[in-house]
């Protein structure tokens, strides 16, 4: 069901139907412990624990159990767990359930109430 690559991260599955990728998605519950980096094609929904980095093609939700110490990268972000780790999305929205220990860049944020974050936060678009 995964696979590793050559640098050691566990990769999720790739499309295997005629499906655009945005449709497919990936979720690892709460149960799930991992050490390496974790990768996925599609959207994935990350509620376990994790040391190590996120990398999503679609949008990474990181559910309300999660604890991630890594990076993370997707298109679309939604926080709702504990991160520890600089992230890096074209949106964000951190729940109130959320606890950011890192910086996130992004150009669009939406931070509710009761979400904590402490570091730097670069919103917008970068100037060349």
């Amino acid at each position: 069901m995964f696979a590793r690559n050559e640098a050691g991260s566990v990769a999720c599955p790739r499309n295997l139907s005629n499906q655009p990728h945005h449709i497919l998605s990936s979720h690892l519950s709460n149960g799930i412990e991992i050490e390496g980096d974790l990768s996925s094609a599609s959207d994935l929904v990350f509620d376990g624990t994790i040391k190590g980095n996120i990398t999503s093609k679609g949008s990474l939700t990181v559910g309300e159990n999660a604890s991630v110490k890594g990076d993370l990268k997707a298109e679309k972000g939604i926080i709702e767990g504990k991160v520890s780790g600089n992230s890096h999305f074209s949106e964000c929205r951190l729940s109130p359930t959320s606890v950011i220990s890192g910086s996130i860049n992004t150009t669009s944020l939406q931070m509710e109430e009761g979400a904590s974050l402490e570091g730097q936060c670069k919103i917008g678009k970068a100037k060349a």
